[in-house]
């Protein structure tokens, strides 16, 4: 059976690899430290690969965690970082522009959006009515109390807030409006609610979010809710459409308006904001407008090897790069966008005429 367990890449990337600082000639080697979100695992992990090969005198070293702790690594915790990729690429700028250095400059001025994706609903042949399951019916089918369903923490990582945002879509694409409360809100101890305004949904988080039963599932990331679907532990989840295919589990594709994945329905997307009641870390904005998912990646300007991470994003940007991402599902970017050409790397800025 053909399934890529993203765990125990994670495992392997945080091993400490004895001689991994020298080549096989002696020369010493320079490591690039590039902190990824979670749901670049597999992809980065064959880029890894690939790219020391053509590069043998260079050590890239992968952190995985979920978008907005990879950036507070760098923003709120001090970690040295040459390259910081996450999912969401509205992160960036949020979280990296506003947010100065000692000496008074930004953490990042620029911006490379690379890659798409989408969400899906994840489940397996075991899942409670999965028989019974279809595009028509799965908001109710996860919101039955016996049903199971898997949440990443969205004060943590891109995919919850965006399954808080398609389940606010969802609540209006099928004229619901108890959806959220029911699949998710009114599990927790502090409920998540919701309000409309003016055509705009918006989903507020509390700052405590502690599950009250057994029909929610809360964990920090992806991976382990994916290990729990996959042992049966959990019915169903919302989660990338890479990961899960991936993964090889089974899933249900969710109409273009609701699944965050179709740019032409970016207007769509902007009717849900998810906003969370509280400021849980300094870095971040509490409010997150829906929009589609594109990933993006900079190179922080405290950047320690800033020379070897234009390397690895002129090699994730070009052909056997995106080969990579196209192998792992993840389509990409065509043309890859820059919000701010000007500021890049002189090799950088040849890739946005």
């Amino acid at each position: 059976m053909r399934r890529i367990r993203r765990s125990i890449i994670a495992l392997l990337l945080t091993c400490v690899i004895i001689f991994s600082g020298c080549s096989r000639t002696g020369v010493k080697k320079s490591t690039l430290v590039v902190l990824e979100a979670d749901s670049l695992m597999v992809p980065f992990a064959q880029i890894q690969t690939a790219f020391e090969k053509a590069n043998p005198n260079i050590n890239v070293e992968l952190q995985p965690f979920g978008s907005i702790q990879a950036i507070r690594q760098v923003t709120e915790l001090g970690q040295q970082a040459d390259l910081v990729a996450v999912a969401d690429a509205t992160l960036i700028p949020m979280m990296m522009y506003q947010t100065k250095m000692a000496d008074g400059k930004p953490y990042a001025d620029w911006d490379i959006e690379s890659n798409t994706n989408q969400l899906v609903l994840a489940y397996t042949s075991n899942s409670k009515y999965a028989a019974e399951l279809n595009s028509n019916n799965w908001y109710q089918i996860i919101s039955r109390p016996d049903v199971s369903f898997g949440f990443t923490d969205p004060r943590i990582d891109a995919v919850g807030y965006r399954t808080l945002m398609t389940l606010g879509l969802a609540a209006s694409y099928y004229n619901d409006p108890t959806l959220v409360r029911d699949a998710v809100g009114s599990h927790f101890s502090l409920p998540v609610t919701t309000a409309i305004n003016n055509g705009i949904t918006t989903v507020s988080v509390p700052e405590l979010l502690e599950p009250t039963d057994s029909h929610l599932v809360l964990r920090n990331a992806d991976i382990e809710l994916l290990a729990l679907l996959q042992s049966g532990n959990v019915d169903y989840t919302l989660d990338y459409k890479s990961v899960v295919m991936q993964d090889g589990l089974n899933y249900l594709e969710l109409p273009p308006g609701i699944s965050l994945g179709d740019i032409s329905n970016a207007p769509a997307y902007q009717k849900v904001t998810v906003k969370m009641d509280y400021q849980r870390f300094s870095t971040v904005n509490p409010v997150f407008g829906g929009t589609p998912i594109i990933y993006g990646m900079t190179i922080p300007n405290n950047a320690q090897n800033p020379s070897d991470a234009v390397k690895f994003i002129q090699f994730v940007l070009g052909n056997k790069g995106q080969e990579i991402f196209k192998n792992c599902s993840q389509p990409e970017m065509v043309p890859p966008i820059c919000d701010n050409v000007s500021a890049l790397p002189g090799a950088l800025k040849t890739l946005f005429p």
